[in-house]
């Protein structure tokens, strides 16, 4: 049976910005206030316990449910039938796949959530990934937060049966670029790293928060960033 989430961990509680890990694989969804009342929720997650769905209704009422990637759909049918009136977006590259995975719900373009949001808050997509791969930059209290779904992970530990498969395939522990996004997914590797150089430059992060493994802080993030990018 998959882990149910339980909680939901706070990285900034003015916004809100906070992130939750589901599922069997423990991916993380992000909840991310946009004024008003409303949330963003990105690689919405299920199942959660009663616990984690009221501690979401204290951080606001979900208005878009964001799938970002072709892959990360697999608790957008349940978050839609929870919250009817939100609005589930992707970016065009996923589109195709999230409605052949989901039939009967409705995936909009980004472009209502890009109006939506506050001008502390922006949508970003390396334009060489071809799976839709879509960030969230997030200028918190402390600083400009990033939510990066697959093309970077984190992992702590690679235990059991599914992390020797991960070893062979190019996985470590630690901060790194996704062997499966680099060789499946990037149609340009220079390309890519010239433009995660410019937007780690425009953008200056100091905390990481991966889809995939341990959240990171502090003054060199961007040149550990850099460094596990130029690494690929």
């Amino acid at each position: 049976m998959p882990k149910t989430t339980d909680r939901w961990d706070i990285y900034d509680d003015t916004l809100p910005f906070a992130g939750a890990k589901y599922g069997p694989q423990r991916a993380r969804m992000a909840a991310i206030g946009i004024g008003d009342g409303g949330l963003l929720i990105v690689s919405p997650g299920v199942p959660m316990s009663d616990a984690a769905w009221h501690e979401l209704a204290n951080l606001g009422a979900p208005r878009f449910l964001l799938a970002p990637n072709h892959f990360h759909n697999a608790g957008l049918a349940a978050w839609q039938a929870r919250f009817p009136a939100a609005t589930i977006v992707a970016h065009p590259r996923a589109q195709a796949r999230l409605r052949k995975k989901l039939p009967g719900l409705v995936v909009a373009d980004l472009t209502p959530l890009i109006a939506a949001l506050p001008d502390n808050i922006r949508v970003f997509s390396p334009p060489m990934a071809k799976q839709g791969e879509t960030w969230i930059s997030i200028a918190t209290q402390h600083g400009v937060a990033w939510f990066v779904t697959d093309a970077l992970v984190n992992e702590e530990r690679l235990p059991g049966a599914m992390g020797l498969f991960m070893r062979l395939m190019g996985f470590r522990t630690g901060l790194m670029t996704n062997p499966f996004f680099k060789r499946l997914f990037l149609t340009n590797k220079a390309a890519y790293k010239a433009w995660m150089h410019a937007e780690l430059e425009r953008d200056r992060p100091t905390l990481f928060v991966p889809a995939h493994g341990a959240v990171l802080r502090g003054p060199n993030l961007v040149d550990r960033l850099r460094a596990a990018t130029d690494a690929a």
